[in-house]
């Protein structure tokens, strides 16, 4: 079968690109996992050895051209290796959030026609298991077991370990290589490649569609944006792989800069692991760079009486110049930078994992200008980054160090940008998604005359660059008629060490209000350092000495915005906001809706 390239000369698919590395760069390192506190390396040729074993057994298993593989996993190298392994077979990987409960895994498997199930542990087992008892995945005829521990003996669907699998498809590659041949020959532009959950923050997620040649276009925008990474250069892959970011940062940039990913032992284990791989490229969603700026100030405050007013002066100091832009520095700022990078800034972004680190990039949720200037002033270049799964990833990016008017920069690559009568940023460009599986009429709303709506409201700047204002949807509007952004006020709160969640109460009420949660980890330190007693997350939020510091922090960061934006009056929660509650979505987006409802009683309780 021809393959249709007139969209791009230039294009070729994730295989086609694995088997160009393998064959000229065999012998170099592709990933590197760590297990049992060792770091396990595999070269080019394994991996497409491996994703060729995978593609066979899915063959042998009926999976067809187009079929749909889906994986449930926490991110490991075994989620890129199946994902390799099923595009080898012509075939389209679901990715599923592992900390989805069963009912919402029901959803995403019969949402997307997943045949062929990947799945961790047991723990992913025992929601299939839940599911297929009540006859509610009818399609799924296969699983497959990453780690098999505690499932010995189970025959559920076929289920077959991830060893075991590739053990059988190692034996029938040699057979079904013609097969695999013109599989990979078949793959046309615009077949789909990988479905993409959208969050699901007011409603059920839906399947976003993405191209072979949608990852052709962030491949090649990958370039342009790293020119200077070169082969072997490491990234620390640690966020979900069913997110389009991680999918950004780690396998398009992997594959188009044969740069090396490294996959830690888990979440818990990421501050060693960011230590020992020490990124040059490094990629942290806004919740990540809170923890570090709250931990960064918890030591400065705890340090020796010594090391505590240079640590703090210097701390101070990157705050407030990293709100200037560095080409405006003078001679003294840049010498007084030198000493304190010196003396303070290299130790934390060496304990930190980030001394390495030229380029930082947050992205998959809005960013305190505070915290940017936090680690820029420190030395850390944290450019942020805009995009959706519409948009295959990464659709805008701000300049070195934030050198752009707009706050997350002017468009990567062919990406057009332009903004509606109504404030909407609309795009273009081969980024742009083919649309939601199976849901025409969400197509054709969010797809028109060629233009994606992305339902941010956004502004442009004279340089071209944008700044989001909010989502079109999230856009408040007070009793006084005052047009308010929410996600502006909660992240100026957010800023705050002391608060990890905050959703703003304003629409048609006489004054902003809120709904905060306190963090834990900084909280409880505070606590301890002043004697407080505490036995749960419950007792803490409950005492009187902690509502009185959320009610300082709100006042204080109250001041970086308009009266008509400040927040007069909060209800500080007495747990963490979760996703089994149907509070927060698998991105840990806020749903509105449901946490609006859940807290009815106490928002009125505000107003009274």
């Amino acid at each position: 079968m021809a393959r249709d390239t007139a969209t791009d000369p230039d294009f070729r698919s994730v295989v086609d690109i694995l088997h160009a590395h393998a064959a000229a760069h065999g012998g170099n390192v592709a990933m590197r996992q760590k297990d049992y506190g060792i770091w396990q390396e595999k070269t080019w040729a394994d991996v497409l050895a491996i994703a060729e074993a995978f593609a066979a057994a899915l063959i042998a298993d009926g999976v067809g051209q187009g079929g749909h593989v889906g994986i449930l996993s926490e991110n490991r190298q075994e989620w890129v290796l199946a994902q390799f392994g099923t595009a080898a077979a012509g075939a389209v990987t679901v990715g599923m959030y592992p900390t989805s409960p069963a009912a919402e895994i029901d959803h995403l498997i019969n949402a997307s026609d997943t045949e062929v199930l990947v799945i961790e542990d047991q723990e992913q087992f025992d929601k299939v298991v839940e599911l297929q008892s009540a006859g509610r995945v009818p399609r799924l005829r296969k699983l497959i077991i990453i780690d098999p521990r505690g499932t010995r003996g189970e025959t559920l669907l076929g289920l077959e370990s991830f060893a075991d699998m590739l053990a059988r498809g190692q034996g029938l590659v040699a057979s079904q290589r013609n097969e695999l041949d013109s599989r990979r020959a078949a793959i046309a532009p615009m077949d789909t490649a990988m479905m993409v959950f959208t969050s699901g923050s007011t409603g059920l997620p839906k399947a976003a569609e993405i191209s072979f040649l949608n990852l052709h276009f962030a491949a090649v925008t990958s370039r342009e944006i790293f020119p200077e990474f070169g082969p072997g250069t490491n990234i620390l892959s640690y966020l979900p792989l069913c997110h389009i970011a991680e999918q950004n940062i780690t396998v398009i940039n992997a594959l188009a800069g044969r740069m090396v990913i490294n996959f830690g032992e888990s979440l818990r284990t990421i501050a060693l692991d960011l230590r020992d791989v020490a990124p040059e490229i490094f990629f942290g969603v806004p919740r990540i760079w809170e923890k570090m700026q709250a931990g960064i100030g918890v030591q400065a405050h705890t340090a020796g009486a010594v090391r505590r007013p240079l640590a703090l002066a210097a701390l101070a100091f990157g705050q407030k110049f990293g709100k200037k832009p560095r080409t405006d520095w003078s001679a003294g700022e840049r010498a007084k930078f030198r000493l304190f990078d010196l003396l303070v800034y290299r130790g934390i972004k060496s304990y930190l994992g980030l001394g390495k680190v030229r380029v930082a990039i947050t992205a998959a949720a809005p960013i305190s200008p505070d915290l940017l200037a936090f680690f820029r002033g420190m030395g850390v270049n944290l450019r942020e980054a805009w995009g959706m799964s519409e948009t295959t990833g990464a659709a805008t990016m701000q300049l070195d160090w934030g050198a752009s008017a707009g706050r997350v920069g002017p468009a990567l690559g062919d990406t057009k940008l332009k903004i509606a009568d109504d404030g909407e940023l609309l795009i273009a460009g081969g980024g742009v998604f083919k649309g939601y599986y199976k849901n025409e009429k969400a197509t054709a709303e969010t797809i028109s005359d060629g233009w994606l709506h992305t339902g941010d409201v956004a502004e442009m700047a004279a340089d071209g660059s944008i700044s989001i204002i909010d989502r079109k949807k999230d856009i408040m509007i007070n009793a006084a008629g005052k047009n308010l952004s929410p996600s502006l006020i909660e992240n100026v709160m957010k800023a705050s060490p002391y608060i990890k969640e905050c959703v703003v109460i304003a629409d048609q009420r006489p004054y902003v209000t809120a709904l905060v949660q306190l963090d834990m980890d900084t909280v409880r330190l505070w606590a301890e350092s002043k004697g407080i007693s505490y036995t749960t997350f419950r007792s803490l939020a409950e005492n009187p000495e902690i509502q009185a510091l959320i009610d300082r922090e709100v006042e204080k960061q109250n001041a970086q915005l308009a009266r008509v934006e400040q927040i007069k009056k909060v209800h500080l929660l007495r747990k963490e906001l979760d996703h089994d509650d149907g509070e927060v979505t698998a991105t840990m987006k806020v749903r509105r809706a449901s946490v609006a409802k859940a807290y009815a009683a106490e928002i009125e309780a505000l107003y009274a």
